[in-house]
């Protein structure tokens, strides 16, 4: 099935441009001429880029509420948490880690129980795309 070409222009503002031409003519090159835009929608699909923005999702809807909407530990139910969230943005935990704690749950890694664990309702890709979501928050 094509791609409609709103999908292809709203997800090209998200490819990054390279310097001898954008990331879209580096995929249609290798694309058949009649699939380059399907083409285009597959590969961006397995970018990091777009692994961060289907996370960012991920978050809106499983972690915000406790982390906050900036990852600062600040959500609405923050409050009723002792220890406090996390903050996210402050955290120098490697990915492997963060991977951990999401499916494990904070129990699960011998720290406080308020975290759930999320490992049964999130699929192993949803996992990874809000890891490195949370990795990208981080401040340099």
């Amino acid at each position: 099935m094509r791609a409609s070409l709103r999908t292809i222009i709203s997800l090209a503002a998200f490819v990054p441009m390279a310097a001898a031409g954008s990331e879209q003519d580096q995929i249609a090159k290798v694309c058949k001429p009649a699939d380059a835009e399907d083409c285009i929608v597959r590969e961006f699909k397995h970018t990091l880029e777009a692994s961060k923005i289907r996370g960012r999702i991920v978050y809106k809807n499983y972690c915000v509420l406790c982390h906050g909407e900036t990852g600062m530990g600040d959500g609405r139910a923050a409050k009723v948490h002792t220890p406090k969230p996390a903050n996210l943005v402050a955290s120098k935990a490697p990915p492997e880690y963060i991977d951990l704690i999401v499916r494990k749950g904070g129990e699960g890694v011998g720290r406080y129980r308020g975290m759930p664990p999320w490992g049964d309702q999130l699929t192993d890709e949803q996992i990874a795309d809000v890891k490195n979501y949370l990795v990208a928050l981080r401040r340099p």
